[in-house]
């Protein structure tokens, strides 16, 4: 990953600054390029592989072959910085460029605090205000800004890994509780304090470690295990749905269908029709 940085080249293909309005909505699909989302203000929802509030502040980096759907909040519309960028690699023949698709060394979601979001908005604001189509010395600008905005990403990484040594051990600790406690009742804000963290910073560790809130994450395991009771043996709705942690056999087909787009029964059906 080193190496790609070293010999990374990168086109901008669009900086925008969408200020939105109550009851905006819209999707984004990366299919071969790389976004970074800066929210200026405000609040919304965005859902990927997961649902997930944003506030100002925060940074998110897609890859290519992501699906983004965005929401703001209806009393406080929020403000997105995007850049759209293609990356290459290569060094000095043109025979040894390749178009990089896999996602760069970059956090998914980073949240930014006083002297982080300022860096971060006065950034931003270079790579948009430099950004003028078909403009060699605006290119210019805004690849130079797109630079440091990545090296003050890995910078600021840094050291929220090294000084959140606690953190990283709290999420650890909470991810396993999950993973050995998925059949039984999990209640994550007895699990937070267990953990010595507050309910808001368990969500953070799990969004930023994982890119889905703990909630989102016990539903997807809860899901996997039905999966393979399903496959692999022949229990009923009610027996998969206590063993795998679901209050009933309702909440287990709601659950499971949000996750599958299909109820478990039908699951199983076309599965094993197909084998």
């Amino acid at each position: 990953m080193e190496e790609l940085l070293r010999q990374l080249h990168l086109h901008v293909h669009l900086v925008m600054d969408k200020r939105t309005y109550p009851g905006w909505r819209d999707i984004r699909q990366n299919r071969s390029a790389h976004t970074f989302y800066w929210i200026r203000e405000g609040r919304g929802v965005f859902r990927g592989e997961s649902e997930f509030a944003v506030r100002a502040g925060m940074l998110l980096y897609m890859h290519p072959g992501l699906e983004l759907s965005m929401e703001t909040d209806e009393r406080h519309p929020l403000q997105i910085t995007m850049v759209l960028i293609s990356a290459m690699q290569g060094g000095g023949d043109a025979g040894s460029w390749r178009k990089v698709e896999e996602a760069l060394p970059l956090p998914f979601l980073l949240e930014a605090h006083g002297e982080a979001a300022h860096e971060f908005d006065k950034l931003f604001g270079e790579i948009e205000a430099g950004w003028v189509p078909g403009q060699a010395d605006g290119e210019l600008i805004t690849k130079g800004a797109l630079f440091r905005l990545i090296s003050a990403i890995r910078r600021r990484m840094r050291e929220a890994q090294t000084g959140s040594a606690q953190s990283a051990d709290a999420f650890e600790r909470a991810k396993q509780a999950i993973d050995r406690g998925y059949a039984g009742q999990v209640k994550l804000s007895e699990l937070a304090r267990s953990c010595g963290i507050s309910d808001s910073h368990l969500r953070n560790l799990f969004q930023r470690h994982l890119g889905r809130s703990p909630k989102d994450y016990l539903s997807v395991l809860r899901a996997e295990h039905a999966k393979k009771q399903l496959l692999y043996a022949d229990s009923t709705m009610k027996e998969i749905a206590e063993s795998c942690g679901y209050a009933d056999e309702f909440h287990f087909s709601k659950s499971f269908k949000k996750y599958t787009g299909l109820p478990p029964k039908a699951w199983r059906d076309q599965m094993k029709g197909g084998t």
